[in-house]
């Protein structure tokens, strides 16, 4: 779901001061790896036992520098479709300049398949915030104001049939043009977290198919698609989330569902 306000979004967006202190020095040689690399490392995990309420969602995934498969490509842009029978409440939905979600990253020890308790400090982290009802931006700079051109942005617009497609671009990769490589600088588990309220389960229970497709900064610029030389990679998932019926839901508890076909093994890089 929309966490891919996160989900491909993790191979880049971080902060220019974090990467003043991870990034070696010199040019990174990229393994010419995209995200199919590390899906195995991906869990995507939402409450789906109401129909028609809302959902938190939670995104973890592991992205590699000296472990295997080594350095992959940043994303550019990532561009996700739900159903109509979903429903979009605005990213400002929890108020004008509410923060929306947060990117927390783990490089002390990463690949383990263990993150810090929800709510426990992070070793970074940056928020996101609500610009409008219909864009938001990650605060990279940490300066509580959206930097054109430097910030991610978050877009929603309707596509055919009523379809809500969100829009992720991330200029440079998410490195703020601060860095010196198309590719990811340093071993790091990360997770995105989206609270509830701002996407709205189908009413109806079923199965409903969420696409993703994520496009790799150009090799060549580490940023937009030059058209010449290597190009972009492009990474494309369909993903089925199931609404269950009322009556199938576990009780006395939330029941979490992971909705991709990747899950996170401890240790798996």
């Amino acid at each position: 779901m929309v966490t891919g306000l996160g989900s491909m979004a993790c191979a880049g967006e971080h902060s220019v001061g974090l990467l003043a202190a991870l990034a070696p020095n010199g040019a990174v040689s990229c393994s010419g790896s995209y995200l199919a690399a590390t899906e195995s490392s991906m869990s995507l995990g939402a409450q789906l036992d109401t129909p028609g309420a809302t959902t938190s969602v939670v995104f973890e995934m592991f992205i590699s520098f000296l472990q295997a498969p080594g350095p992959i490509l940043l994303t550019r842009e990532v561009v996700f479709t739900l159903p109509a029978s979903f429903g979009f409440l605005g990213f400002d939905a929890l108020g004008v300049g509410a923060q929306i979600g947060q990117w927390d990253f783990d490089f002390s020890n990463p690949g383990n398949g263990v993150f810090d308790p929800l709510g426990v400090p992070s070793d970074y982290r940056i928020p996101h915030y609500a610009i409008d009802a219909n864009s938001a931006y990650g605060d990279s700079l940490l300066n509580s104001s959206y930097d054109v051109g430097v910030d991610t942005v978050a877009t929603h617009t309707l596509g055919p049939g009523g379809g809500h497609v969100l829009t992720l671009v991330l200029p440079s990769g998410g490195t703020n043009g601060g860095g010196n490589s198309s590719c990811s600088y340093f071993d790091t588990d990360v997770r995105f977290t989206l609270p509830a309220g701002i996407i709205k389960l189908p009413s109806t229970p079923g199965s409903y198919d969420v696409t993703i497709v994520a496009t790799s900064v150009d090799p060549d610029t580490g940023d937009v698609d030059d058209h010449a030389g290597v190009p972009p990679i492009v990474y494309q998932r369909t993903i089925p989330v199931t609404v269950p019926e009322p009556a199938a839901r576990m009780l006395g508890a939330a029941v979490i569902a992971m909705l991709v076909g990747l899950r996170r093994r401890a240790g798996n890089c």
